[in-house]
């Protein structure tokens, strides 16, 4: 099926090349061992038995795995999701950003691997005359029983002081908007103060002002693109929304210290 794919995880981690921009609805179960990565600027490290979501559009950095490690990978296209008729409102649970590593009890690690290999089984079977129908069934299933984990993550919310929630939602904001609005002003205005006490908030809290937060999201998106997919130079300006690609290089090397050609030309020498 060219909407479900099973992976081969020790290959995928051993080959991809870093930055990594996902184009697929990707769940990794993590049945022994621990994985360690980042994702859009957040580090995590998860311990089996758990389960990984990772949604299309971000962008890994890195993967590292211990020598213990087992898991099981899929990847299916939203189309695919979007076929399985899901509730709206489970869909956006399912699909929250903020929460997507889990941890697991081991009856529901049994039932997630069980399922991943009832599908595996499955796919196998080219002949099967119901085999696409049987695969949706078996997602959905995959899906509520993942989904009950969602729920309980989103009961299991941690206090913040107001200054850390202005900073966890001018984030959130950038992540949805980094590609047509790079303007400090336009993600003040959102959260209802000034652009001079939002950066010196992040600056405070996180490190980084605001400024830097956006390019950092915009460079980090544009070298996904480059070192793991086929786009043209211009198609990434495109799809950032610059004027002209000369701009967009521009940019680029300021944030970068290279242009988009040559940073390129590194990763296909890595």
């Amino acid at each position: 099926m060219k909407d479900v794919e099973l992976l081969d995880l020790d290959n995928v981690i051993s080959e991809a090349r870093f930055p990594l921009r996902m184009d697929k609805v990707t769940q990794v179960i993590v049945a022994e061992g621990e994985i360690s990565c980042i994702v859009d600027f957040y580090s995590y490290s998860l311990k089996a038995p758990a389960v990984a979501l990772f949604l299309p559009g971000q962008i890994i950095e890195s993967i590292e795995v211990d020598e213990h490690f087992k898991g099981y990978g899929m990847a299916v296209t939203k189309e695919f999701t979007d076929s399985l008729n899901l509730p709206v409102s489970f869909q956006e649970k399912l699909f929250i950003k903020n929460n997507h590593f889990y941890t697991l009890n081991h009856e529901g690690l049994e039932a997630l691997v069980a399922c991943y290999a009832h599908v595996a089984s499955i796919m196998k079977q080219n002949g099967h005359p119901y085999r696409e129908e049987v695969i949706r069934h078996l997602f959905s299933a995959y899906y509520y029983g993942f989904g009950y984990y969602v729920h309980n993550a989103q009961s299991q919310s941690t206090v913040m002081t107001g200054q850390q929630e202005i900073c966890e939602k001018f984030i959130s904001l950038v992540a949805e908007n980094f590609k047509c609005h790079r303007n400090i002003g336009f993600y003040a205005d959102r959260l209802c103060v000034t652009n001079k006490y939002l950066s010196a908030l992040l600056k405070q809290e996180t490190g980084l002002t605001a400024l830097e937060w956006i390019e950092k999201y915009v460079v980090l998106y544009a070298k996904g693109c480059l070192s793991s997919t086929s786009m043209t130079v211009q198609e990434i300006s495109d799809e950032l929304d610059f004027p002209s690609q000369s701009v967009f290089g521009k940019y680029f090397k300021r944030v970068e210290g290279m242009s988009p050609k040559v940073y390129r030309r590194s990763q296909e020498k890595a």
